[in-house]
């Protein structure tokens, strides 16, 4: 990927440490070989001395290690990672999910029905560093943060990593951060359970994500309290439970617990979705500021988030119930689903919250009548649990977005304002729009909008829409 931006212009970004290009680039020092944010309180060399990378991966791959004080590894996700063509954006999200399978970079082209050498050409081309460094790199950047912030010991924190043995992990991470495991390890935070930080992009709407997710709370399943967040959640034969909360220095810090050792690599990737934490809301807003209809909204909806899901199925089942009916009354039928079809919860007899969310095999086994549901909405339901079940459909987005979607409308009782619901929550993609939206269809007759204008970010300026109260939008 060649570089496309004014090195000049970087180096005053980062002499003024400048928050807003915390994670679209990388500095490194020639004479220390070691790479930096921009926003790194180190003494700032010169001009002269530095050299520029888009991703972290791409400094390493040139040599350089990651600073110790101002950890780049932990910078908000690059933007070569976020809005790159959908073949390398699966790709990504295969490594996040299926990391511990220890899928081989031919295994993943396989998947994706291309040659392995065509995929490391996109990586280069697209990203800028091979596929396997990318990997490796991910896999590094969860160890170092549960070395700091877990009660995981170090094999563990090997194998839940994605790393296949002990040595091949103490390898890699002293080639990465030139000093072994256990240099790094602090004393436990507490027994039993692991707390760990991720980035974002500052700035970030979290009072309107908790706004959001508190209306569409389930009752048993999820709880808002105190401006934080915490559910239930459970993957394969994981279970568990979170805790999230917004920190200081740009960063959601997440308490979990799980029944056993699990792949954290999927399950970060799954709290990023919810959280929609590698968006870059600046590059997002000044896009959708050039309709000036839309320009004085931005300035009072600062850092716009996608509010996304734990799970591709559960995501989907809140929009099919939430058909044509309220939010309200939505998280009604919602909690009947759970209280009927949901596991109980066993992971800690102290905790507020009681059931998980079902799974497609929990729908497909129970009778969900006089919950409050149609027999058409049944049905929808029964059809969509059986392609999930079956495997035929994917809903975690390492699936082709075009194909999912296909599939998704050849369910009866999916249409349009569903298909692109679950696009843009669970597919996370960025130009979803539910256009047939009441809501949305008629803030845009009040405000005379187009939303061909706000396209790739149409998914961001949904939830801006949502956000916006409807005596504001009837006085403008």
């Amino acid at each position: 990927m060649k570089m496309t931006f004014n090195e000049e212009e970087f180096y005053r970004a980062h002499l003024g440490r400048d928050h807003r290009f915390d994670g679209k680039f990388f500095v490194a020092v020639k004479t220390t070989m070691i790479y930096c944010r921009p926003t790194c309180p180190a003494r700032k060399a010169k001009l002269a001395s530095l050299t520029f990378f888009i991703h972290a991966a791409q400094a390493e791959e040139a040599g350089y290690r990651p600073c110790l004080r101002c950890r780049p590894e932990t910078a908000p996700g690059s933007p070569a990672w976020i809005g790159t063509p959908s073949t390398v954006q699966r790709a990504i999200r295969m490594m996040e999910y299926f990391a511990t399978e220890d899928l081989s970079i031919k295994d993943i082209a396989e998947r994706l029905g291309i040659g392995e050498r065509w995929l490391r050409e996109l990586f280069q081309e697209q990203v800028g560093a091979s596929p396997q460094s990318i990997l490796i790199s991910k896999k590094l950047d969860i160890a170092r943060n549960l070395l700091d912030n877990s009660t995981l010991s170090i094999t563990d924190i090997a194998f839940s990593s994605g790393f296949q043995s002990i040595r091949r992990f103490n390898d890699a991470f002293k080639i990465r951060f030139n000093k072994p495991p256990n240099a790094f390890r602090k004393e436990p935070v507490s027994i039993g359970k692991m707390c760990f930080q991720l980035s974002y992009r500052p700035p970030y709407g979290w009072d309107n994500i908790i706004h959001f997710l508190s209306h569409r709370a389930i009752p048993g399943v999820e709880l808002i309290d105190n401006n934080s967040y915490q559910r239930l959640i459970s993957y394969g034969e994981i279970y568990g439970w979170f805790h999230a909360r917004k920190v200081e220095d740009n960063k959601i810090e997440f308490e979990v617990k799980l029944n056993k050792n699990a792949n954290i690599l999927e399950l970060i990737a799954r709290l990023k979705n919810i959280f929609d934490l590698d968006a870059d809301p600046m590059a997002i807003e000044n896009d959708l500021k050039k309709d000036k209809k839309l320009k004085p909204f931005l300035a009072q909806n600062k850092g716009l988030r996608i509010p996304g899901g734990w799970d591709g199925f559960e995501l989907a089942v809140r929009a099919i119930v939430g058909q044509k009916i309220s939010v309200s009354a939505a998280r009604t039928v919602l909690g009947r689903i759970v209280n009927r079809c949901g596991e109980k919860q066993n992971v800690d007899p102290l905790l507020q919250l009681e059931r998980f969310f079902p799974t497609p095999k929990n729908i497909l086994a129970v009778d969900l009548s006089n919950l409050g549901l149609t027999g058409s909405k049944i049905e929808t339901l029964k059809q969509l649990a059986m392609a999930c079940e079956n495997k035929t459909l994917i809903l975690d987005g390492t699936d082709s977005f075009e194909e999912t979607s296909k599939k998704l409308l050849s369910i009866k009782g999916i249409g349009t304002w569903t298909g692109e619901y679950i696009a843009m929550r669970a597919l996370k993609n960025p130009n979803a729009f539910p256009e047939t939206d009441l809501e949305i269809k008629k803030k845009i007759s009040q405000l005379q909008l187009n939303p061909k204008q706000w396209i790739p970010w149409r998914a961001y300026a949904a939830i801006l829409l949502w956000n916006i109260k409807n005596e504001k939008a009837k006085r403008r």
